[in-house]
């Protein structure tokens, strides 16, 4: 029979092995192990499901937003596993109420026209704030290892683009 102290310490080793790293989940979805059919049976069928900034998206938004949304897309991989979810919140989110569910220490960079972008690279969570300090976006990823600590930030921090409503139809249309 194995000791408890051997068993502690082959559990620790389990742990420390490499492996996929995860993303903090959003409404059950976890970047790089849920699949679209999981994301599907969960929301139903998307709004709009197309290639969005050149991966495959389904976007819920208008009358299918999912609660507290206004829109939320889903991006997927080759393999169908979601590697990325962009939420846009229906209500207004500030900084400290971002820094009360993530954290205070994030790490923090601007987009291309100084809106604020704060980082938490152990959950692989982004918040992007618009001109007046509001949340405009939260981006979920999978998170990068604690042991990769010092990894570069991304090239350009660029908040995810609101997929477009579909036209109003016409008159007569």
């Amino acid at each position: 029979m194995i000791s408890r102290q051997l068993a502690n310490a082959l559990l620790l080793a389990a742990l420390a092995l490499p492996g996929p790293a995860l993303g903090r989940s959003w409404q059950g979805v976890t970047p790089g192990v849920t699949t679209q059919a999981e994301v599907v049976a969960r929301f139903g069928e998307p709004s709009t499901k197309g290639k969005l900034e050149g991966k495959t998206a389904l976007v819920y938004k208008g009358d299918q937003a999912i609660s507290g949304t206004r829109q939320a897309q889903f991006f997927l991989g080759e393999d169908g596993v979601v590697t990325e979810i962009n939420v846009f919140p229906a209500t207004q989110l500030d900084k400290d109420s971002v820094a009360g569910t993530y954290g205070k220490d994030p790490q923090k960079t601007f987009t291309d026209d100084f809106r604020p972008v704060w980082i938490y690279r152990p959950i692989g969570v982004m918040v992007f704030f618009g001109k007046e300090g509001q949340v405009e976006a939260i981006r979920f990823r999978a998170s990068e290892r604690s042991g990769e600590a010092g990894a570069p930030l991304p090239a350009k921090a660029q908040p995810p683009r609101a997929a477009a409503a579909p036209p109003a139809p016409r008159p007569g249309e």
